[in-house]
């Protein structure tokens, strides 16, 4: 049975990506409004999409003027996204049958780099190849069947995405055999410094009059006002709010309890590693990766050969504790052992020789994500709870989901009738897999517990196993 999420932890682990902070400590106000017309909690990815395009909307000609009220429990990006592994991977393939599944995640890469673009952001955006290596026959067989249903379902980015299971071409790819069966390369990925490009969208943000932002306030309870409204509590007062908005994505439970089985707190953890000479010059990686299999759900980047490029590498999940884990203030020491040694064996060098040597670590860290008891985000006003709005339950997906989520949770909190508002953001790209209603509930809950799902796909590891 799974329990609500607790708190975000005071005492969070330091990644890597906070290393150059802004914002810190931000209040707008010296004393919490004590309302809002609209209130977002959370302050990632998520909450500042959902803030950046109701400013767009409401800062329209002709728009009704609000109030915006914004509570982070911690620091600005302090959770998954100032957490994650910096890159953006779009997984055209994952759901072959949906092509709104992946229309809608190539639509979040296109607008997360127009943004970045347009407003100059400097987060150390760079496009390149994806790369997925798979470690079983099963992966490779499902990968091949999955792949040929796109490319029949939605052939312009089924075309984006070929499977390679040679052990010539994998090494060319820079995958290790005989331990990879094989690989699926994908056109669309990025990496990024997540942290840079969020704080910078609050930056532009609170240069707008009606928004007030107030960290270290975290919300311990959301409970109807008895006038229509919800009253939030703090521990520096109640915020009384016309509308909520729940970017709280792990955290989700804490706040709807009757959503803990819907979204699961699981704890990731990350590396910063430096290269070495088997990973620097010509041989530093040169596309995104993830390394998949039966006890691996691993995830590279490289930051620039001008920044030290280091090897940004997540996963380990099965070498330690992590589902129904809220907590990012421990480092788990056999994943992090697991972290620092798997690279070597896992890719090539420019030589095509496999290295042995334990990399070197300047930051080891863990963060929250949100497991979906269907694998989907959750996107949409939660039953039984009118004027509350979730984006959250990414499933360690959020970079190539999460800013249009934000989006299309705008579309909904704006919109004055229910029905009309849904299927407007569902007109505007959103896939109806996403929404939040009380069927896909019950249709989730028919499914195995999220516990039950990781266990039959990850196999706790007692020892480090060679890869």
């Amino acid at each position: 049975m799974s329990k609500a999420a607790g708190l975000p932890s005071q005492h969070a682990s330091a990644s890597f990506w906070h290393t150059e902070p802004r914002l810190l400590s931000h209040r707008t106000t010296k004393d919490l409004p004590e309302q809002a017309d609209i209130v977002v909690v959370g302050t990632g990815i998520s909450g500042a999409s959902v803030v950046h395009h109701l400013l767009e909307k409401l800062n329209s000609e002709g728009a009704e003027k609000k109030t915006v009220l914004v509570l982070e429990a911690r620091e600005i990006c302090w959770a998954a996204t100032g957490r994650n592994g910096g890159h953006c991977l779009p997984i055209f393939y994952e759901h072959p049958h949906d092509p709104s599944i992946s229309n809608f995640e190539y639509a979040n890469f296109l607008a997360l780099s127009d943004l970045i673009s347009t407003h100059n952001i400097a987060c150390e955006w760079n496009t390149q190849p994806g790369i997925r290596g798979l470690y079983s026959d099963e992966e490779v067989k499902l990968a091949h069947h999955a792949v040929n249903t796109l490319q029949q379902t939605n052939p312009p980015l089924g075309k984006m995405c070929r499977v390679v299971d040679t052990a010539d071409e994998l090494q060319k790819l820079g995958l290790a055999v005989p331990e990879t069966k094989g690989a699926v390369v994908t056109d669309v990925a990025a990496r990024l410094w997540p942290y840079k490009l969020v704080t910078a969208i609050w930056e532009s943000a609170l240069t707008n009059p009606c928004l007030n932002l107030q960290t270290h306030t975290p919300v311990l309870s959301v409970s109807p006002s008895g006038t229509g409204k919800w009253n939030l509590r703090t521990d520096r007062g109640i915020v009384e709010a016309k509308k909520v908005v729940l970017a709280t994505n792990a955290y989700t439970s804490h706040l709807i309890p009757s959503m803990a089985d819907l979204i699961v707190p699981c704890r990731g953890q990350m590396s910063a590693l430096l290269p070495g000479e088997a990973f620097s010059g010509p041989s530093r990686t040169k596309t995104s990766f993830a390394f998949i299999g039966p006890k691996m759900d691993d995830y590279l980047v490289q930051r620039p050969d001008e920044f030290s490029a280091h090897l940004m590498f997540g996963g380990g999940r099965s070498f330690g504790p992590s589902l129904g884990i809220s907590d990012d203030g421990e480092v788990d020491a056999n994943v992090a052992k697991y972290l620092r040694t798997a690279l070597p064996r896992l890719l090539l060098s420019s030589e095509g020789k496999k290295g042995e040597e334990e990399l070197q670590a300047t930051h080891e860290w863990t963060g929250i994500m949100g497991f979906s008891r269907d694998s989907l985000p959750w996107v949409g006003e939660v039953p039984d709870h009118k004027g509350i709005f979730v984006a959250a339950g990414y499933t360690g997906h959020g970079m190539p989901n999460a800013w249009l989520c934000g989006k299309s949770v705008v579309t909904m909190v704006l919109g004055d009738d229910r029905g009309m508002a849904v299927q407007r953001a569902v007109e505007e790209g959103l896939p109806r897999a996403y929404l939040l209603n009380q069927e896909r509930i019950g249709r989730a809950r028919k499914l195995d517990t999220v516990e039950t799902q990781d266990e039959d796909h990850m196999f706790k590891a007692e020892v480090i196993a060679e890869a």
